[in-house]
């Protein structure tokens, strides 16, 4: 069987890493690993994944053709020194998309088409993402929309399924605990929290108590306001396990202001936390219709100054300084605290849509298919 090379920077671990390491854990005589960067996770040490360093004379006196789908690294500084590495060794090389053409691209625009028009195969993470190349960078070649599969990576990693078994019969207790996961950074938007809960306690007296797992520039700023506004907060910072630090929450929330498809919401949902996300760039399609009661709508912030290009579901076009809104969450929270039975229902539905449409097994077999008979 023909080996597809997945080629990505694997210094920091992120929804990319997370994504090719499971693929080669899970099919690993149909994958391999080669890492642009000088430093690798710990993770990807494990004996099981054996990972292969790119700038080497190994590769280079390697007389093999090889496919390669390089990942999210067409912005980066080393770009043509790896493009013209890859054709020198007669490589087929194909692009994949996850997030790098959302970044500024206003300022990026001339320099991603220069480099995008070299490849004549794309993968793109979502349909808003596709939907950006079309029309914005005014992509016409051939693009396949491969969304991410949605799997438990610390699963993956000790190599066992651990029961995620929840009791999800929230009812009123001493606090409401709401959850945020992810990298603490301003596109992001974690104080969305922050602003969630003084509504809840101000308007229906509400306990929160909000928890962030993850690390970031806004760590700092978000504590010292959750001490200003006199919110009870954990901060859990980068964990192994995320597990733990979750099986207390009632809902997650995820409030991005850009997110081209955005993993959290279906591993929530596969862990039996119902989550809440912005309705903007390719987080929709993380949910079935029936399901629209999670999303959050977008208003428009006249006082923001974020030139971001986002795309909007709603109107199917881009748009600039939309923010989701809290006080139309802090309603659908308070009607589900009141509606237990919607509460499970939503539940079932996002968690059973997730588990038929992220299968990672059938992914690959999409994936396969695109590469070797398109």
């Amino acid at each position: 069987m023909r080996v597809i090379n997945h080629l990505a920077d694997f210094s920091s671990l992120g929804g990319v890493q997370s994504y090719i390491y499971g693929l080669c854990n899970k099919f690993p005589e149909n994958y391999c690993i080669y890492n642009s960067g000088s430093e690798v996770l710990d993770i990807y040490r494990n004996k099981s994944i054996e990972y292969k360093k790119l700038f080497s004379f190994k590769f280079f006196f390697n007389r093999t053709r090889e496919i390669f789908i390089v990942h999210n690294l067409i912005l980066s500084k080393k770009w043509i020194l790896i493009y013209f590495l890859l054709r020198i060794k007669g490589c087929e090389v194909i692009y994949h998309e996850h997030g790098s053409a959302w970044s500024n691209p206003q300022k990026n625009k001339d320099r991603y088409n220069k480099r995008i028009i070299k490849y004549k195969k794309i993968i793109v993470n979502s349909d808003a993402t596709k939907y950006l190349l079309n029309n914005f960078y005014k992509v016409d070649t051939n693009l396949k929309v491969l969304r991410s599969p949605i799997f438990i990576y610390e699963e993956i990693l000790n190599n066992k399924k651990i029961s995620v078994d929840r009791k999800v019969d929230k009812t009123k207790k001493d606090k409401l605990i709401i959850g945020y996961i992810g990298r603490l950074a301003f596109h992001k938007n974690p104080s969305f929290l922050i602003a969630l809960a003084l509504q809840l306690k101000e308007k229906y007296e509400e306990k929160v108590e909000l928890h962030f797992v993850g690390s970031g520039p806004e760590r700092n700023n978000l504590q010292n306001l959750c001490k200003e506004k006199n919110i009870d907060s954990i901060f859990w910072g980068r964990v192994k396990d995320r597990r733990e630090g979750l099986s207390k929450w009632k809902y997650c929330i995820v409030p991005s202001i850009r997110e081209p498809l955005g993993l959290i919401p279906g591993e929530m949902a596969i862990q039996n936390i119902l989550t809440f996300s912005s309705k903007v760039d390719g987080l929709r399609e993380l949910y079935p219709i029936d399901c629209n009661y999670l999303l959050i709508d977008m208003k428009k912030n006249k006082k923001s100054d974020n030139s971001n290009i986002q795309f909007l579901p709603k109107y199917n076009d881009f748009g600039y300084n939309y923010y989701p809104n809290v006080s139309q969450c802090v309603e659908k929270i308070i009607n589900l605290n009141k509606n237990h039975d919607k509460y499970i229902e939503l539940l079932i539905k996002h968690r059973n849509f997730i588990k038929k449409n992220f299968d990672i097994s059938k992914h690959s077999e999409e994936l396969r298919e695109f590469v070797f008979k398109s």
